[in-house]
């Protein structure tokens, strides 16, 4: 048996001795110092030391995660999505995601103990699973109107809350958008599907009021025919004309993405094309597309009522007259009359009244019976952009009653013809739409849409509505609600039901 040295063994003793007197020393010393610390009243607290600073290297700190991804180095997992393979940290997915935590921790999942996990998802995410990946690691995403879905639908799947609501804020910052990079159809459907209320309530005010720009945008060809049926059911899209409405649904019929399903998808769009509202020009040209000649017999019925409608202009013809959307173009539509205030900021509130004094309507251009198909109503139309006010002139200054209040003045005025004075005005129901543009960038658009329904009759002759819009929205420095600096807005008054006054 060998013995170890007797003076070694001292030294390794001494040695020891010598580190344990020290380290007593030290710790007599820190217990004094903290002891100085704590008493008396001239000392204070940590927390108190108005010396007290942050020292923050969360960069470095972030940097040094970020680093770790898609490397080899410590991975103990291998993500694979299609054809792509990343190297992952199991501490870095199960802190950040619930479904990853239960995946790869959970003996009742077979990925909890496979080196490498094989991931199905959405055609769509693939391309972007590496960001929403590398989000995990670096808590930051670069997104655009193509990718932002896609990276949302990922981080709804793996329960990302943060990821989601910043996706979706960052989707309500960007619903105007030009055609080109303008993805609000297919957000809507998002809003939908997930019952995201606020984003569905604010893609389709943008929808309605812009139909012009979505149907410009790539996703309108893949627009569900559930989203189309409902869009051409309602009356409060803004369009140029509804022949230039059926162009482009005929063009989504005819994609490729829906050729399997035309017949079905024709069958369901056309009872909601209102070809009663084209012209005779327009209808021959609906017919000479290849389209008409395939599938005539279903075109038929709506066809030829639409020429019957304009040959014979008879009461119990055009009773069943199809309601009017919101169309821009003036030459075949008399529904609508611009208001504008050029150099909004400059102008006083006095000299800010816009007002329409003929606003007419002829009358065949109304949906049902009149007497006279030869009357036209007038309207006279007031706004007040800057706030509502009565001016009275005294010792050359304005005063009078005033508010903030954008204010909308419609009423309707009695015949000027005195032949028909003595004739009483039918009663009528009108739909009112008044729509403010905006300019983001080189895109002019509806920044504000205020609707409301009103019958006007003898004894509401006028309607009048307060706060259109806040003002302190068109008064702000860089107003979303001006064109150029210019206030320009339009109203659509639509009779939409004429009620006739039994003798």
């Amino acid at each position: 048996m060998h013995l170890m040295p007797f003076g070694f063994i001292y030294y390794c003793k001494y040695s020891f001795l010598t580190v344990l007197s020290s380290w007593k020393n030290q710790r007599k010393m820190a217990e004094k110092l903290a002891r100085t610390l704590g008493s008396g009243d001239t000392c204070t607290s940590l927390s108190k030391n108005a010396s007290t600073e942050s020292i923050n290297d969360k960069e470095y700190f972030i940097n040094r995660f970020e680093n770790l991804y898609n490397n080899e180095m410590f991975s103990d997992v291998i993500l694979k999505v299609g054809d792509i393979s990343y190297y992952a940290h199991k501490i870095m997915l199960v802190t950040a995601s619930e479904v990853f935590e239960a995946m790869l921790s959970e003996d009742r999942w077979k990925e909890a103990s496979e080196p490498v996990v094989s991931l199905t998802e959405e055609e769509c995410c693939v391309p972007v699973f590496d960001m929403f990946l590398k989000y995990l690691y670096c808590g930051s995403v670069e997104v655009n109107t193509e990718t932002v879905l896609p990276v949302l639908l990922l981080a709804d799947k793996y329960g990302i809350k943060r990821l989601c609501d910043s996706c979706v804020n960052y989707m309500m910052q960007h619903i105007v958008e030009s055609p080109d990079s303008n993805r609000t159809l297919s957000w809507y459907q998002y809003a939908k599907m997930t019952g995201n209320q606020i984003l569905q309530e604010k893609c389709q005010a943008f929808i309605l009021s812009n139909f012009s720009i979505v149907q410009k945008a790539s996703d309108w060809m893949a627009v569900s025919v559930v989203e189309l049926t409902e869009f051409l059911s309602s009356s409060e899209i803004v369009v140029t004309s509804e022949y230039e409405l059926w162009q482009e649904v005929e063009r989504w019929l005819l994609c490729k993405h829906n050729r399997d399903h035309l017949v079905e998808n024709l069958k369901g769009v056309m009872p909601l094309i209102r070809f009663s509202l084209m012209t005779p020009c327009q209808l021959s040209l609906v017919e000479e597309s290849p389209l008409y000649h395939e599938y005539k017999e279903i075109f038929g019925d709506k066809i030829w009522s639409a020429y019957r409608r304009h040959s014979l202009m008879y009461e119990d013809i055009i009773a069943s007259r199809e309601p009017y959307r919101n169309y821009n173009c003036k030459n075949q539509y008399a529904v609508y009359c611009d208001l504008t205030l050029k150099k909004y900021a400059s102008k006083q509130k006095v000299d800010s009244k816009i007002t329409v004094e003929n606003l007419k309507i002829p009358a065949n251009f109304m949906p049902v019976p009149l007497q006279s198909q030869s009357k036209q109503f007038t309207f006279l139309v007031d706004f007040f952009p800057m706030g509502f006010f009565i001016p009275h002139v005294l010792y050359a200054q304005y005063i009078g009653r005033h508010n903030d209040d954008t204010t909308l003045k419609i009423r309707r005025c009695n015949p000027s013809n005195p032949t028909q004075q003595s004739t009483p005005l039918p009663d009528m129901k009108a739909e009112i739409t008044l729509i403010i543009y905006g300019m983001k960038g080189t895109i002019r658009y509806a920044a504000h849409t205020y609707r409301k329904e009103h019958t006007f009759s003898a004894e509401t002759s006028k309607f009048e509505v307060a706060s259109v819009i806040h003002l302190s929205k068109l008064k702000e420095a860089k107003s979303n609600y001006l064109v150029n600096g210019d206030f320009e807005a339009r109203l659509f008054l639509k009779i939409q039901e004429i009620i006739e006054k039994k003798s």
